[in-house]
Protein backbone atom coordinates (compact mmCIF):
# COMPACT_ATOMS: atom_id res chain seq x y z
CA UNK A 1 0.00 0.00 0.00
CA UNK A 2 2.89 2.58 1.06
CA UNK A 3 4.46 1.80 -2.50
CA UNK A 4 1.12 2.34 -4.29
CA UNK A 5 0.81 6.16 -2.20
CA UNK A 6 4.65 6.87 -3.20
CA UNK A 7 4.14 5.57 -7.13
CA UNK A 8 1.01 8.37 -6.71
CA UNK A 9 3.29 10.80 -5.34
CA UNK A 10 5.56 10.86 -7.57
CA UNK A 11 2.82 10.70 -10.94
CA UNK A 12 1.76 13.76 -9.25
CA UNK A 13 4.39 15.74 -9.20
CA UNK A 14 5.43 14.79 -12.87
CA UNK A 15 1.87 16.32 -13.83
CA UNK A 16 2.52 19.32 -11.65
CA UNK A 17 5.81 19.47 -13.58
CA UNK A 18 3.27 19.42 -17.08
CA UNK A 19 0.86 21.72 -15.55
CA UNK A 20 3.51 23.81 -14.76
CA UNK A 21 4.71 23.86 -18.47
CA UNK A 22 1.41 24.46 -19.91
CA UNK A 23 -0.97 27.78 -20.14
CA UNK A 24 -3.55 26.90 -17.75
CA UNK A 25 -1.48 25.94 -14.90
CA UNK A 26 -2.75 27.89 -12.32
CA UNK A 27 -6.30 25.57 -11.66
CA UNK A 28 -4.46 22.72 -12.80
CA UNK A 29 -1.43 23.89 -10.23
CA UNK A 30 -4.42 24.45 -7.56
CA UNK A 31 -5.96 20.80 -8.26
CA UNK A 32 -2.81 19.22 -8.20
CA UNK A 33 -2.02 20.60 -4.91
CA UNK A 34 -5.23 19.59 -3.36
CA UNK A 35 -4.64 16.20 -4.49
CA UNK A 36 -0.41 15.86 -2.87
CA UNK A 37 -2.28 17.95 0.35
CA UNK A 38 -4.89 14.82 0.42
CA UNK A 39 -2.02 12.00 -0.60
CA UNK A 40 0.83 13.87 3.19
CA UNK A 41 -2.42 13.40 4.78
CA UNK A 42 -2.97 10.03 3.59
CA UNK A 43 0.37 8.67 3.95
CA UNK A 44 0.44 10.73 7.58
CA UNK A 45 -2.08 8.39 8.52
CA UNK A 46 -1.02 5.43 7.53
CA UNK A 47 2.65 6.03 9.53
CA UNK A 48 0.47 6.83 12.47
CA UNK A 49 -1.22 3.37 12.05
CA UNK A 50 2.09 1.40 10.65
CA UNK A 51 3.70 3.04 14.14
CA UNK A 52 0.91 1.82 16.37
CA UNK A 53 1.13 -1.47 14.64
CA UNK A 54 4.77 -1.41 15.23
CA UNK A 55 4.08 -0.88 18.81
CA UNK A 56 1.23 -2.96 19.24
CA UNK A 57 3.29 -6.19 17.50
CA UNK A 58 6.23 -5.04 19.60
CA UNK A 59 3.95 -5.31 23.09
CA UNK A 60 2.75 -8.69 21.87
CA UNK A 61 6.36 -9.81 21.26
CA UNK A 62 7.10 -8.52 24.80
CA UNK A 63 4.16 -10.48 26.43
CA UNK A 64 5.42 -13.71 24.48
CA UNK A 65 8.76 -13.27 25.64
CA UNK A 66 7.73 -12.93 29.10
CA UNK A 67 5.00 -15.93 28.94
CA UNK A 68 8.17 -18.00 27.63
CA UNK A 69 10.32 -16.63 31.11
CA UNK A 70 7.34 -17.16 33.30
CA UNK A 71 6.41 -21.22 31.05
CA UNK A 72 9.92 -21.94 31.29
CA UNK A 73 10.80 -20.67 34.67
CA UNK A 74 7.72 -22.81 35.83
CA UNK A 75 9.10 -26.27 34.04
CA UNK A 76 12.25 -25.72 36.40
CA UNK A 77 10.86 -25.19 39.28
CA UNK A 78 8.00 -28.52 38.37
CA UNK A 79 11.42 -30.64 37.03
CA UNK A 80 12.72 -29.67 40.67
CA UNK A 81 9.93 -30.81 42.51
CA UNK A 82 9.71 -33.63 40.26
CA UNK A 83 13.10 -34.37 41.10
CA UNK A 84 12.74 -33.91 44.62
CA UNK A 85 9.62 -36.23 45.00
CA UNK A 86 11.13 -39.25 42.99
CA UNK A 87 13.81 -39.22 45.53
CA UNK A 88 11.63 -39.14 48.21
CA UNK A 89 9.73 -41.67 46.47
CA UNK A 90 13.19 -43.67 46.03
CA UNK A 91 13.73 -43.25 49.95
CA UNK A 92 10.45 -44.10 50.77
CA UNK A 93 10.79 -47.36 48.69
CA UNK A 94 14.23 -48.08 50.53
CA UNK A 95 12.46 -47.75 54.26
CA UNK A 96 9.30 -49.95 53.17
CA UNK A 97 11.73 -52.63 51.91
CA UNK A 98 13.70 -52.13 55.23
CA UNK A 99 10.06 -52.09 57.48
CA UNK A 100 9.29 -55.33 55.43
CA UNK A 101 12.11 -56.95 55.70
CA UNK A 102 11.94 -55.99 60.14
CA UNK A 103 8.14 -56.94 59.84
CA UNK A 104 9.17 -60.29 58.69
CA UNK A 105 11.96 -60.78 61.07
CA UNK A 106 9.21 -59.87 63.98
CA UNK A 107 6.83 -62.37 62.55
CA UNK A 108 9.30 -65.34 62.81
CA UNK A 109 10.34 -64.34 66.11
CA UNK A 110 6.77 -63.93 67.60
CA UNK A 111 6.06 -67.68 65.62
CA UNK A 112 8.47 -68.65 68.07
CA UNK A 113 7.58 -67.12 71.09
CA UNK A 114 4.18 -68.91 70.75
CA UNK A 115 5.98 -72.37 69.71
CA UNK A 116 7.65 -72.07 73.17
CA UNK A 117 4.32 -70.56 74.71
CA UNK A 118 2.56 -73.61 73.42
CA UNK A 119 5.66 -75.73 74.79
CA UNK A 120 5.56 -74.48 77.99
CA UNK A 121 1.97 -74.35 78.53
CA UNK A 122 2.21 -78.14 77.85
CA UNK A 123 5.26 -78.87 80.44
CA UNK A 124 2.74 -76.40 82.67
CA UNK A 125 -0.24 -78.86 81.91
CA UNK A 126 1.86 -81.80 82.48
CA UNK A 127 3.46 -80.43 85.55
CA UNK A 128 -0.04 -80.07 86.81
CA UNK A 129 -1.65 -82.98 85.92
CA UNK A 130 1.37 -85.01 87.71
CA UNK A 131 0.47 -83.98 91.30
CA UNK A 132 1.67 -87.29 92.79
CA UNK A 133 5.22 -86.44 92.34
CA UNK A 134 6.54 -84.85 95.65
CA UNK A 135 10.06 -83.83 96.12
CA UNK A 136 11.19 -84.10 99.67
CA UNK A 137 12.76 -81.57 101.35
CA UNK A 138 16.63 -81.45 102.65
CA UNK A 139 15.49 -81.53 106.18
CA UNK A 140 13.01 -84.28 105.45
CA UNK A 141 15.57 -86.54 103.53
CA UNK A 142 18.00 -85.55 106.82
CA UNK A 143 15.37 -87.02 109.51
CA UNK A 144 15.01 -90.16 107.66
CA UNK A 145 18.50 -91.32 106.70
CA UNK A 146 18.57 -90.64 110.62
CA UNK A 147 15.71 -92.98 111.14
CA UNK A 148 17.01 -95.41 109.13
CA UNK A 149 20.56 -95.36 109.71
CA UNK A 150 20.41 -94.12 112.97
CA UNK A 151 23.84 -92.46 112.50
CA UNK A 152 24.08 -88.83 114.23
CA UNK A 153 26.75 -87.06 111.47
CA UNK A 154 29.69 -84.75 112.47
CA UNK A 155 30.05 -82.38 110.10
CA UNK A 156 32.45 -80.21 111.79
CA UNK A 157 35.13 -82.18 111.17
CA UNK A 158 38.09 -82.71 108.67
CA UNK A 159 37.12 -83.34 105.04
CA UNK A 160 39.05 -86.04 104.75
CA UNK A 161 37.64 -87.91 107.90
CA UNK A 162 33.46 -89.63 108.14
CA UNK A 163 32.75 -89.10 111.67
CA UNK A 164 30.08 -90.16 113.24
CA UNK A 165 27.87 -91.96 115.92
CA UNK A 166 25.64 -94.93 115.48
CA UNK A 167 22.78 -95.71 117.44
CA UNK A 168 21.55 -98.53 115.94
CA UNK A 169 22.54 -101.23 118.68
CA UNK A 170 22.80 -101.74 122.32
CA UNK A 171 25.91 -99.43 122.68
CA UNK A 172 26.55 -96.35 120.42
CA UNK A 173 28.90 -97.39 118.37
CA UNK A 174 31.88 -93.85 117.51
CA UNK A 175 32.55 -94.49 113.44
CA UNK A 176 35.56 -92.78 112.28
CA UNK A 177 37.00 -93.37 109.22
CA UNK A 178 40.25 -91.77 106.89
CA UNK A 179 38.69 -91.83 103.90
CA UNK A 180 42.35 -91.20 102.12
CA UNK A 181 43.32 -94.57 103.78
CA UNK A 182 40.31 -96.49 102.61
CA UNK A 183 38.86 -97.00 99.31
CA UNK A 184 34.95 -95.97 98.62
CA UNK A 185 33.77 -99.56 98.15
CA UNK A 186 35.21 -100.35 101.36
CA UNK A 187 33.48 -97.24 103.26
CA UNK A 188 30.20 -97.90 101.70
CA UNK A 189 30.33 -101.55 102.59
CA UNK A 190 31.38 -100.54 106.35
CA UNK A 191 28.47 -98.50 106.88
CA UNK A 192 26.36 -100.87 104.98
CA UNK A 193 27.08 -103.19 107.56
CA UNK A 194 26.10 -101.57 110.36
CA UNK A 195 22.42 -100.88 109.13
CA UNK A 196 19.75 -103.78 110.85
CA UNK A 197 18.08 -106.20 108.36
CA UNK A 198 15.49 -107.02 110.81
CA UNK A 199 12.53 -105.34 109.53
Amino acid sequence: MLCEQIQEYVDVSREIVKVMVSDTAAGALKKSLDRQESMIESLLETDTQASQLILDLMSVEEKVAQTLLDTEETKQKTSSKLQKLERELQEACKRNEALETSIKFLQKELEELKVMENEISDLQREADEDTTTVIPSAVYLAKLFHNVTKIDWDYNCDPTLIKGIHYGGEIAQPICIDSNQHSKLFICNYLWSLLSTDW
